[in-house]
């Protein structure tokens, strides 16, 4: 007589102490495997935001059909989150096949979305697997918005967040605003907290800082405009603001400028995303210099490129998963130089300054 399946959130578990061992014993192949994914079956976006590489409207990249269910079968086996982008809106993944995959393997969702395609109708049918929702919101002033998020119409999304927020806050689901930070809008930091708790009704809000993924980086570019004395003032001013209308922020800029702010503790509904993500954290602080996204994260492009975190730079590519498989990746060569690394502190240059690597160091 066969053993019954052991439950999603053993192997969870189970899993989480695999990756403390790998850890502890400086593993260079690992037991454990990736708890947060990072994948889309496209590449398609419906905006053309002008600090995105999507700005140069490159042709839309797919998972070939028949690859998808196995491909996903492998990738949410031991996952916990799924983030279902690729420098893409997740929203047009094809959620009728999605969905089910989720549910089959006890997988949550993680949707970082530009707010436009957010009905009520869509919500509703992510809502009993989401465990964070995030809109990209970068500026209260309209102007500001729709150049940045062409052709993204201000009242039409701020609309669907506000409604959303009221939605997730009525089953405590937590959710963010993201702004990247750019040179038009460090002028208006400071007002853009009123505009989340006033207009909005957020309390949540993230800054990001501004990679280098499009034609007019310079342009763009914060520091560049105002300097880092000026930044940095801005970002004060914001602080203080958060701090008044009792508002988190988590500044996810380069150092010295990164910070975490904890200024209201929402209720929240309590699942695995949630207690795994509290797990990680305390794990980070204990393994300073290692990246917590080398971890558990791995980012699967729909050609099957991939990656270990978030930002995918070329140079730590890990493999393709159509090809080589997943396991393959990841434990593959690319992967163990790069653990290696880790352990030593002999970093990518790449890596080096980066706020997912930096952050564990705001909480220690």
């Amino acid at each position: 007589m066969s053993s019954p399946p052991v439950p999603k959130y053993r192997r969870e578990i189970a899993n989480f102490v695999e990756v403390c061992e790998d850890l502890a014993q400086t593993r260079e192949v690992w037991t454990s495997r990736p708890y947060f994914i990072e994948y889309s079956t496209n590449t398609a976006c419906n905006l053309r935001c002008i600090m995105c590489s999507q700005s140069a409207d490159p042709a839309v990249v797919s998972t070939p059909k028949a690859a998808r269910g196995k491909l996903m079968d492998e990738l949410f086996r031991e996952a916990t989150v799924l983030t279902p982008s690729a420098t893409s809106e997740p929203l047009l993944n094809n959620l009728k096949e999605l969905l089910p995959k989720l549910e089959e393997h006890d997988v949550w969702l993680d949707i970082i979305t530009n707010g436009a395609l957010l009905t009520p109708e869509v919500l509703e049918q992510l809502l009993p697997r989401l465990a964070q929702l995030t809109f990209s919101i970068d500026s209260q002033v309209p102007a500001i918005f729709e150049k940045l998020r062409a052709p993204a119409n201000f009242e039409d999304v701020t609309g669907k967040a506000r409604y959303a927020i009221e939605r997730c806050r009525e089953v405590g689901l937590p959710v963010t605003i993201h702004m990247v930070m750019v040179a038009k809008n460090v002028p208006h930091l400071a007002g853009f907290v009123d505009f989340v708790v006033d207009d909005l009704g957020g309390r949540d809000i993230t800054v990001l800082e501004l990679l280098d993924s499009s034609e007019r980086f310079a342009e763009l570019d914060a520091f560049a405009a105002h300097g880092e004395d000026g930044v940095a003032a801005a970002l004060a001013a914001m602080t203080q603001r958060a701090e008044e209308r009792g508002v988190n922020l988590r500044i996810e800029v380069h150092a010295p400028h990164g910070k975490e702010h904890t200024n209201f503790a929402a209720p929240q509904r309590i699942n695995s995303p949630a207690v795994m993500e509290v797990m990680r954290l305390e794990l980070a602080k204990k393994h300073l210099g290692f990246c917590p996204h080398v971890m558990g994260y791995l980012k699967v492009e729909p050609d099957g490129e991939a990656f270990p975190c978030c930002r995918g730079p070329r140079e730590l590519r890990l493999g393709n998963v159509l090809e080589e498989g997943v396991d393959a990746v990841w434990n593959g060569a690319a992967m163990q130089d790069l653990r290696k690394r880790m352990f030593s502190g002999d970093l990518p240059p790449v890596c080096v300054g980066c706020s997912v690597l930096e952050a564990p160091k705001w909480f220690a």
